[in-house]
């Protein structure tokens, strides 16, 4: 039976409530780590009411004009104008491409920043076919305009507000907060920067823009249409979406993932169909995506995780932002694979992904004996963060030696994985070097970027299930321009015995310094594009 405003499971049917229409079809597509994509004016809240109409033609006096936000996030501007020879009332309205050449302005660091209006042609949904943007279209919420913005400050140079993607971006009512929260407001909207797909329709590869229009795209917009009947219900699923796109696990504003990630998810209804007995399998079809988590509305109204799944407790490193202490996830110490879909929420999407990041961690033995690896296993609700090192085991295969004899001493940060696919590795191969692992007959360790060892004698390449001794990747460079963290990791050598090494970022005691073999992944740092 269905309850208002609610989802029921019975059985493996879903019933849907007051506020549900068709559910958006699973989407294979990819995350990102920015809302907006504007970068520097990633958190800029417009207020319709500060439009600035152009010109009125001569002979005429004009109000000031009122913007307003329409159904299925259509922009208008309405202006009131008085001719003067013969006195007559019109009224001038925008919208489209007449919108070109009028500007708003928003607060930005302590003063304003003016957005002008350059070009207006229809979106291209990165996920269906185009449509044409009829009058008829556009009215219906079944085409949109998209908007190339410039943004000015009073000491600052007109730059393009949509610097990645399509350098375009759709305009989406109500404000954001800072945390990415999405705040109901009617007297404001902004401009959310439109991906750039570079891949293929079965193989999406997105690049810029943030993940605001990326949802919209995927049947999730803040406002009524097809996949929701209310305005209310339209938000709540939007909301969950975004916290989905960047893996803020949190609700902090904060991205756990990195740009580029590949993405399936679901909603309710589709997940209910591929569930066993109520539960989620742990791998979708053969497509390599593990289940990451099941987000819904908590009883604050937030979107939270409310599990994450197993491989995602084993891959978390420390970029994920938030500690254990702090991690809202009401089954902290269960993963997704383990509940029942009937106990998960009202409002449900259902996230899947292959990872490319994996928990570079380092384990110690004695004074002189380190392994730096991301042959690790995560206990859910102890590895969140690398918060509780005790939260991470180092699994066997990495020598002779037994792996309960080792201690975890600190979690470097994220790698790329090893596995990342071919497609990615050939797009990504300027920016990124590959981390070999090596060792001896007498058990001793070495992760370097040289696949002959360092040259070091005694050591070779230490090949686990097949992959040759790649244990991942790093980052060759950083942006140096970009705000966030750029660590190098490092190689070391002992001061006196020869042939013990240690890869970590921090000196261990009784090393010297040899060189740095690379830069661990972080949010926005790669370098030449923006994944």
């Amino acid at each position: 039976m269905a309850m208002h405003g609610k989802w029921w499971l019975v059985g493996a049917v879903l019933t849907v409530g007051a506020g549900a229409g068709a559910e958006p079809p699973p989407t294979n597509s990819a995350q990102g780590t920015r809302l907006h994509g504007s970068e520097r004016f990633e958190f800029i809240n417009i207020p319709l009411k500060s439009v600035e109409p152009t010109p009125a033609p001569a002979g005429t006096q004009c109000s000031s004009g009122a913007g307003t936000m329409a159904d299925g996030g259509r922009l208008l501007v309405n202006q009131s104008c008085t001719l003067d020879d013969p006195p007559y009332q019109v009224r001038r309205r925008f919208e489209g491409p007449t919108l070109v050449g009028v500007s708003f302005r928003a607060p930005f660091e302590g003063r304003s920043v003016k957005l002008t209006i350059r070009e207006v042609r229809c979106h291209e949904d990165i996920d269906s076919s185009p449509v044409a943007c009829t009058t008829e279209l556009v009215q219906a919420g079944k085409a949109r305009w998209e908007y190339r913005v410039t943004a000015s400050t009073t000491d600052k140079e007109e730059v393009a507000l949509c610097p990645t993607g399509t350098g375009f971006a759709l305009a989406v009512p109500n404000a954001w907060s800072t945390s990415g929260d999405l705040l109901q407001n009617p007297n404001y909207f902004t401009f959310a920067c439109a991906p750039s797909n570079q891949g293929t329709a079965g193989k999406p590869f997105f690049v810029g823009g943030g993940v605001i229009a990326k949802c919209i795209d995927w049947g999730y917009a803040p406002w009524a249409g097809e996949s929701s009947t209310t305005d209310t219900f339209a938000r709540e699923y939007h909301q969950l979406c975004t916290r989905m796109a960047v893996a803020d696990y949190c609700g902090e504003g904060k991205s756990n993932t990195l740009d580029g990630t590949p993405l399936s998810f679901m909603g309710p209804q589709a997940a209910a169909a591929i569930s066993i007995q109520g539960k989620l399998p742990e791998q979708l079809g053969t497509t390599g995506h593990s289940l990451e988590a099941v987000w819904t509305m908590d009883a604050c109204g937030l979107a939270r995780p409310v599990c994450l799944g197993k491989r995602r407790w084993d891959t978390l490193s420390t970029e994920g932002t938030c500690l254990d202490a702090d991690l809202h996830i009401p089954e902290t110490k269960v993963s997704c694979e383990m509940l029942n879909l009937s106990q998960l929420g009202d409002r449900m999407l259902v996230s899947y992904s292959p990872f490319l990041d994996r928990a570079l961690v380092t384990f110690k033995r004695g004074t002189t004996e380190y392994i730096t690896t991301t042959a690790v296993q995560g206990f859910p609700g102890e590895s969140a963060g690398g918060t509780e090192l005790g939260g991470f085991h180092l699994m066997p295969g990495m020598g002779d030696t037994a792996p309960s004899t080792f201690e975890p001493l600190r979690v470097e940060g994220p790698i790329l994985a090893a596995t990342l696919t071919t497609e990615l590795k050939q797009r990504m191969e300027a920016f990124i070097k590959p981390l070999y692992r090596c060792t001896t007959s007498s058990g001793r360790k070495l992760l370097t970027d040289s696949k002959v060892c360092d040259s070091a004698p005694g050591y070779t390449l230490k090949s686990i299930a097949g992959d040759g001794g790649l244990e991942g990747f790093v980052y060759s460079s950083v942006d140096t321009t970009s705000a966030g963290q750029r660590r190098p990791l490092k190689l070391w050598r002992h001061a006196t015995q020869a042939g013990v090494f240690a890869t970590m970022t921090e000196a261990p005691a009784g090393f010297i310094f040899v060189r740095d073999l690379g830069y661990l992944p972080a949010v926005g740092q790669l370098p030449g594009r923006d994944l």
